[in-house]
């Protein structure tokens, strides 16, 4: 049976660029760099030093609602993938370039709490992780974890195998982030639920329950900074937010 474990949340910094949304987070310790999708415009926002100067940088991914980010060392380069979610595809960006690989049919439908269940708008990945070698991602359309490997072909990057276990809790899982170093555990947050769950990345068992404030900004993307989870809300003035266990 999962443990459940109550917390607060302290706002640590906000997004400077104007109306952003950010929607996805990932924090990269080796260069202390905080990853951003703005869901807005698609842009992929880079804070440098986000625990004292802040440094923001902006580049023009054009992502389709962006959901989720990750870097990555994906074919030996240094690569992000940003979750493009309404184009049901990857944005994979490296350097100055970015390109979308389709993953249409992976993860990818209607949410179940969409309004028009027939003909609502179909969606795809949220959050991203990144294990060495298999990509992991959320989906709420799926309510379930996806692992998948992906290969560079002559006609780009594309899906070779996909494994998934469904989540335990909720329909709308969003963030991912490694729970240890090894990789073995990982979490994922419900937004409407105001809660994130550790599971077992293999087997899929939920392990634990981490209870957010109802009073705190809701969470999105999601990352592990200095061993503790932080979070940014999908609304203008894009607050990053810490999770403290109690």
């Amino acid at each position: 049976m999962a443990s459940v474990t109550q917390s607060r949340v302290e706002i640590r910094c906000a997004v400077q660029k104007e109306d952003a949304r950010p929607n996805g987070l990932h924090y990269d310790s080796a260069d202390d760099q905080l990853f951003i999708v703005d869901q807005g415009d698609g842009d992929l926002i880079t804070i440098n030093d986000p625990r004292g100067a802040r440094r923001e940088s902006v580049f023009q991914a054009n992502s389709g609602k962006p959901s989720g980010v990750v870097r990555t060392d994906f074919g030996g380069q240094d690569t992000i993938f940003m979750a493009s979610t309404y184009n049901l595809a990857l944005t994979q960006v490296r350097g100055d370039e970015a390109v979308e690989v389709d993953v249409r049919g992976v993860g990818t439908g209607i949410v179940d709490f969409a309004q028009d269940l027939v003909n609502g708008t179909h969606t795809g990945y949220h959050g991203l992780e990144w294990d060495g070698e298999y990509l992991w991602a959320s989906s709420p359309p799926g309510k379930a974890i996806f692992k998948m490997k992906l290969e560079e072909t002559a006609d780009g990057t594309a899906v070779s195998e996909c494994s998934w276990f469904p989540v335990a809790f909720g329909n709308r899982p969003h963030g991912l982030a490694w729970a240890d170093d090894a990789k073995t555990q990982i979490w994922c947050n419900d937004t409407t639920l105001h809660a994130a769950y550790r599971y077992d990345a293999a087997s899929g068992e939920c392990l634990e329950i981490l209870v957010l404030p109802k009073d705190a900004p809701d969470s999105h993307g999601m990352t592990i900074v200095d061993g503790h989870l932080w979070y940014c809300e999908d609304q203008p003035p894009g607050r990053i937010c810490e999770v403290i266990p109690l």
